[in-house]
């Protein structure tokens, strides 16, 4: 969605349709009743052409996205670092005052040895921390050609384990 105001102030090509009564913010009704189409650029790069609804999305919102377009852009967020990271690495700051730049650390997680999956299988491995702090810590998990990765969590606030799925065929 994009608000009316910015919508105008861009002089963007509005498409008018029949008026769609949806929920906005905090609940209060609002009518969408046209369309636009934006290029968003991420970086030095045009990442997507979106169709967007015209609206007044109110509470000072000009843009709205969702996380299709997130997910289909390679937009990363780090919610705990406050951090959008974009497809090329550069990371955008979402709130707080400056980025904090971490050390990092390449923390690979061994499975146990012997461990093979075949196509479809799925294997838990337990992330061990040593002598970092779980609750600090940020983890990140890869994926492969054949194989794709989904951070566990426990009670805790922190990862505590890495499900790896075997894709091939």
């Amino acid at each position: 969605m994009i608000s009316l105001d910015l919508a105008r102030r861009l002089q963007l090509t509005l498409s008018s349709h029949r008026q769609i009564k949806v929920s906005g913010l905090g609940g209060v009704p609002t009518y969408i009743s046209s369309s636009t189409q934006v290029t968003v650029t991420l970086g030095h790069r045009v990442v997507y052409v979106l169709d967007l609804w015209v609206t007044n999305i109110g509470e000072d919102v000009d843009v709205l996205l969702g996380m299709d377009f997130m997910f289909s852009a390679g937009v990363r967020l780090c919610i705990r670092e406050g951090l959008v990271i974009l497809p090329d690495e550069e990371s955008i700051l979402m709130y707080g005052e400056a980025v904090q730049r971490r050390q990092g650390l390449d923390h690979p997680i061994k499975a146990p040895t012997g461990l093979h999956l075949r196509s479809g299988e799925s294997a838990t491995v337990r992330i061990r921390y040593g002598q970092s702090n779980p609750e600090t810590d940020v983890v990140w998990a890869g994926r492969g050609d054949r194989w794709v990765t989904q951070i566990l969590y426990g009670p805790q606030i922190w990862a505590t384990a890495v499900k790896v799925v075997n894709i091939s065929d």
